[in-house]
C-alpha cells in the first residue's frame, strides 16, 4: 500500500487513513505488520502484530519527535528506520531535520492520534457487524501499539509540565480505554458463540430421555466440542492479541462457559439411562479444565488453590465451580454401597463435610492423576510437596503461558537444588561428545518492526527431531550460565563441577598452552562470560595505548592494571568458581602463572582481542623491556586496530614468561584473595528462587541485563517447551512406558483429530471405557466444607432416590436408599 512520505503530518495521516480504508473495502481485511518477537508482551503488553497504518504513524511520530527534540525518543529500536530508508542516526541530531518544537510536536501527535482513533472505531464496528475476528484483532494490535508509543512519549517528557503534556495523556487514556473495550468485545463475541452454538445440543441435554445417549458408548458431544473450541481459541488468542490481554479474554471465556456447565450438571435430574452420561461428562469436564486452567495462572500456588485470596475473582470463581462439579461427581457417581459405608457411622464423621484446610483443592488433585498419584494430606504450602510434584506443577504453568515467563522459568530451573538445571546439564555434557567452537552470533535484525537487532529475538532452534552437538553445546553453556548467576559454592560443586570433573581431559582448557585455543568446553565458556562485561573496555584501553606507541611490555602491564582496577566490578561467582577449580586441577595441568584465575582472564581477553582482529596474520618480534621501556613491537607498522589487537592477543599467551610481570601478577592475585571474603556468597544460592517472587524477579533481571543471560534463558525455555515429555519422564511422572529422550522429541503441536479425542495425552471417556477408575473412598476423605443440605440435595437428585419403586432396583439397594434417606431426614 503506497502512501505519501513527504509533506505535513496531518496531510499524510489523512491520506494514510484513506488508503487503509480503501484496502479494507477491497480486501475485507487490514494490512498488518509483524512486531519483533523480542518486544512482544512485557510490561506494556506489546501486540504480536499491528496494522500497517499504525506502524507507519509511529514512524512519522518519531520523525516529529526528532525534529522537536533533536534526539531519538528511544521507542524505536536502533535498526528501525524513522526517515523512510534513512537510519535513526541520520534522522537524529546529526542529520538535517525540519524545524519544530515540543509544543508543535504534541499538537501534531494529539491530532493525528485522534484521527486514527476514529478510523479504528470504524474498522471495529465493521468487524463486530460481520463477526470478523481477523479485523477485530488487527484493530486491537493497532490500538495497543499506539497506546504504548504515547505512554513512552509521556515518560520521556516526565520532567516537562504544561497543558501540552496533558494532551498526550488524554490521547493515551483514549487508546487505553479502547484497548480495554475491544478486549471486552472480543470476550463477548466468544462467549456468545460458546453459549449459543457450542454448548447447545438437544440430544445430549435431554436428561429425561429413557434411551441411553449413543448406546452409552461415549460422553456427550457438548464437552468434546467445548474442549476443541477452547483449545483452538486459546491458540488463536496466543498468536494474535497481546499476551496479557489474551490471558484475560481466555480466563473470561473459561469462567463464563463454566458457569453454564456447572449449573447444568449440578442441577440436572437424569433418568437411569442418562445417569452414566452425567458422571462421564463431569469427569471429562474436570480433566479438561485441569488442562486449560494453567493458562490463566501465574504460579503453581494459584493452580492448586493455595493463594486464591491474592488472585482475581475469576480464578476464585473457576476453582469454586470446579469444586462444585467434583462434589456432584462424587455424590452422583459413587456406588450405593460406597455411600452407605461412608455415611453409616454418622454424617458428622464424614471428611467431605469437614472444613477444608489450606492445602490444594480436592478437585485439582482429582483432575491431575498423572501428578497426584496418591492422596494429598496435611499440605499447607508448596514447600511441603515432594520435589517432583512441586517442579511439575510449576512446569505445567510455565508451559501454558502465552509468552515466556522468565521469572517462572528461573524458578523451575533452580528450585529443589536446581534439579531441572542439573538434569539438563548432565544430559547435555554427556551428549556433547564433540568439541565445538563457540560461534559469535551475528547481530542481524529479524526484519520485524521494533527489532533491537541484537540477535536475541530470533528463535532458538532446539526443537529439531535429533539434537546435534551444537545444540547440546548451547544447552550446556546456557545451563552453566544460569547456575553461575544464581548458585553458591555448594551449587557449583554439586551441580556443575561434579559432572564436569568426571569427563576425560576436562582440565585441558586450563593448560597454559591452550590459551589460544577457541575450541572450549561449554561450561568453561560460561565461566569466561562472567568477565565479559569488562573486556570491551579493557581491550579498547590497551589498543589505544599501543596506538600511542606503548610497547608490548607496557601493554601487558596496562592489562594487569585494568584487571586490578576493575576487579571489584566483576561477578563474585568468578572468584569462587576459579578457586574451586584451582583445588581440583590435576598435577599435570599447569595454567598461566599456576593460577586458574589468570588463565580465565587471559583466555577471555584473548578471545575478545581475536574477534577484534582481522583474519590476516601479523608477524611480530617478541618484545623485551629496555631501560626506557620502548621497543620495536612488530615487523610492520601497527596502523589498524585489527592488527594491534592481534599483536596484543599473541603476546598475552606468554604474559607469565621470563618473569616479566611476576610481581604485578602476584600483587593482583593477592588482591583477589583479600577481596574474596567481601561477598556473602554462601547464603541462599539457587534456593532463593523458591523464596519471594520479588527475589526471583531480581535474579532473573540480573540475567536479562547481559546478552549471554538473555540467550541462555531463551535457549533453555525452547528446550523445555520442546522436550517437556523428557522432563516429566526424568521427574518420573510420565504414565507411558515409551522411551523418552531429548534427541527423540515428539512434535509439540497436536493434530486437530488428536485434540478432539484426547485430553492432553489421555483419551476422552476414560471413566466410561474403564481405563480409569476413581478411588471413591479417597474422594470422600478429602475435606470440602460441604453442608448437610448440599450433600442431601445432590444425593436426592440421583434416579435411585427419585424412583425408589423402580423395578431396576434390588431389595438390597432399596434398603440402602431407605437408610440413607433416614440419616439425612
Amino acid at each position: 500500500m503506497e502512501v505519501m512520505e513527504d509533506g505535513n503530518l496531518m496531510d499524510k495521516v489523512h491520506i494514510l487513513i484513506q488508503r487503509d480504508m480503501e484496502y479494507y473495502t477491497n480486501k475485507q481485511t487490514i494490512l498488518q505488520e509483524t512486531i519483533c518477537p523480542g518486544v512482544i508482551g512485557g510490561r506494556l503488553d506489546f501486540p504480536r502484530s499491528a496494522s500497517f497504518a499504525s506502524v507507519k504513524l509511529v514512524l512519522w511520530w518519531e520523525e516529529e519527535y526528532v525534529a522537536a527534540y533533536r534526539k531519538s525518543s528511544g521507542f524505536l529500536q536502533k535498526t528501525s528506520t524513522v526517515n523512510n530508508g534513512g537510519s535513526e542516526s541520520a534522522a537524529g541530531c546529526g542529520g538535517v531535520v525540519k524545524a519544530s518544537d515540543p509544543v508543535k510536536f504534541v499538537s501534531l501527535i494529539s491530532k493525528s492520534a485522534d484521527q486514527l482513533l476514529e478510523h479504528l472505531h470504524v474498522l471495529t464496528q465493521e468487524a463486530l457487524d460481520h463477526a470478523d475476528l481477523t479485523v477485530l484483532t488487527g484493530t486491537i494490535g493497532a490500538a495497543a501499539l499506539l497506546k504504548n508509543c504515547l505512554w513512552f512519549y509521556i515518560q520521556s517528557m516526565s520532567d516537562t509540565k504544561g497543558s501540552h503534556v496533558d494532551q498526550l495523556q488524554t490521547g493515551y487514556k483514549k487508546y487505553h480505554e479502547m484497548c480495554e473495550a475491544l478486549a471486552e468485545r472480543l470476550l463477548d463475541l466468544h462467549c456468545r458463540l460458546l453459549s449459543l452454538y457450542i454448548l447447545q445440543d438437544a440430544e445430549c441435554l435431554d436428561w429425561e430421555n429413557e434411551k441411553p445417549f449413543s448406546e452409552s458408548e461415549r460422553g456427550s458431544y457438548v464437552i468434546q466440542m467445548w474442549w476443541l473450541y477452547m483449545q483452538g481459541t486459546k491458540d488463536d488468542l496466543w498468536n494474535t492479541v497481546p499476551p496479557k490481554m489474551a490471558q484475560r479474554v481466555f480466563s473470561g471465556m473459561l469462567n463464563e462457559s463454566l458457569t453454564i456447565l456447572t449449573v447444568r450438571y449440578t442441577q440436572s435430574t437424569p433418568t437411569y439411562e442418562r445417569s452414566k452420561l452425567l458422571v462421564v461428562d463431569i469427569s471429562n469436564l474436570l480433566l479438561c479444565i485441569a488442562q486449560l486452567l494453567p493458562a490463566i495462572c501465574d504460579s503453581a500456588e494459584e493452580l492448586v488453590g493455595l493463594s486464591l485470596n491474592q488472585k482475581s475473582k475469576i480464578l476464585r470463581d473457576v476453582h469454586t465451580k470446579c469444586q462444585q462439579l467434583l462434589n456432584c461427581f462424587i455424590l452422583r457417581g459413587a456406588p450405593l454401597d460406597t455411600l452407605f459405608k461412608v455415611f453409616r457411622n454418622g454424617i458428622e464423621n464424614v471428611d467431605l463435610l469437614k472444613s477444608r484446610s489450606n492445602g490444594p483443592l480436592p478437585w485439582i488433585v482429582f483432575a491431575l492423576p498423572g501428578i497426584f498419584k496418591e492422596p494429598i494430606k496435611s499440605i499447607t504450602n508448596m514447600g511441603q510437596f515432594s520435589s517432583e510434584i512441586a517442579i511439575a506443577l510449576e512446569l505445567v504453568v510455565l508451559l501454558a503461558q502465552p509468552q515466556p515467563n522468565w521469572a517462572l522459568l528461573l524458578k523451575v530451573l533452580g528450585m529443589r537444588n536446581s534439579k531441572i538445571l542439573k538434569l539438563i546439564l548432565q544430559m547435555s555434557l554427556k551428549m556433547n561428545t564433540d568439541d565445538v567452537q563457540k560461534i559469535i552470533p551475528k547481530t542481524e535484525p529479524c526484519g520485524s518492526f521494533l527489532c533491537p537487532s541484537d540477535g536475541i529475538c530470533k528463535n532458538v532452534d532446539i526443537s529439531t527431531t535429533v539434537l546435534n552437538s551444537c545444540h547440546y553445546y548451547d544447552l550446556a553453556m546456557s545451563a552453566s550460565n544460569v547456575l553461575l548467576s544464581i548458585g553458591n559454592n555448594i551449587d557449583f560443586v554439586d551441580i556443575l563441577l561434579a559432572p564436569v570433573t568426571k569427563q576425560e581431559y576436562w582440565s585441558k582448557c586450563f593448560e597454559r598452552r591452550h590459551v589460544w585455543n577457541q575450541i572450549r568446553p561449554p561450561w568453561y565458556e560460561a565461566i569466561l562470560n562472567l568477565i565479559s562485561p569488562l573486556l570491551p573496555t579493557i581491550s579498547d584501553i590497551v589498543i589505544n595505548a599501543v596506538k600511542t606507541e606503548a610497547s608490548m611490555y607496557q601493554a601487558m602491564s596496562i592489562i594487569l592494571a585494568c584487571f586490578s582496577q576493575f576487579w571489584e566490578c566483576t561477578n563474585p561467582a568468578l572468584t569462587k568458581i576459579a578457586f574451586q577449580i584451582q583445588d581440583l586441577l590435576p598435577a599435570e595441568t599447569v595454567p598461566l602463572n599456576h593460577s586458574a584465575i589468570i588463565q580465565i582472564l587471559v583466555s577471555a581477553l584473548y578471545s575478545t582481542l581475536l574477534y577484534k582482529s582481522e583474519s590476516k596474520k601479523v608477524t611480530f618480534k617478541e618484545s623485551t623491556p629496555t631501560e626506557d621501556e620502548n621497543t620495536e613491537t612488530t615487523d610492520e607498522t601497527l596502523n589498524t586496530d585489527e592488527s594491534i589487537a592481534l599483536a596484543i592477543a599473541e603476546n598475552l599467551c606468554s604474559i607469565d614468561e621470563d618473569n616479566k610481570h611476576t610481581d604485578q601478577i602476584d600483587e593482583f592475585l593477592q588482591q583477589v584473595k583479600d577481596n574474596q571474603d567481601n561477598f556473602d556468597f554462601e547464603s541462599g544460592g539457587s534456593a532463593r528462587v523458591e523464596g519471594t517472587l520479588q527475589m526471583t524477579e531480581v535474579l532473573v533481571s540480573n540475567l536479562l541485563l547481559t546478552s549471554y543471560g538473555k540467550q541462555s534463558l531463551k535457549t533453555l525455555h525452547h528446550f523445555i517447551k520442546s522436550n517437556n515429555e523428557w522432563v516429566f519422564h526424568e521427574l518420573r511422572l510420565n504414565t507411558t512406558e515409551e522411551e523418552c529422550r531429548p534427541n527423540k522429541v515428539k512434535p509439540t503441536s497436536k493434530s486437530l483429530l488428536h485434540t478432539m479425542f484426547h485430553i492432553g495425552n489421555k483419551p476422552f471417556d476414560e471413566l466410561l471405557v474403564g481405563l480409569w477408575q476413581p478411588h471413591w473412598f479417597s474422594l470422600f476423605q478429602m475435606p470440602s466444607g460441604l453442608s448437610v443440605e448440599s450433600v442431601w440435595y445432590q444425593m436426592s437428585q440421583r434416579w435411585e432416590f427419585r424412583d425408589i419403586n423402580s423395578s431396576k432396583l434390588s431389595t438390597h439397594d432399596v434398603q440402602i436408599i431407605t437408610k440413607l434417606s433416614s440419616c439425612f431426614k
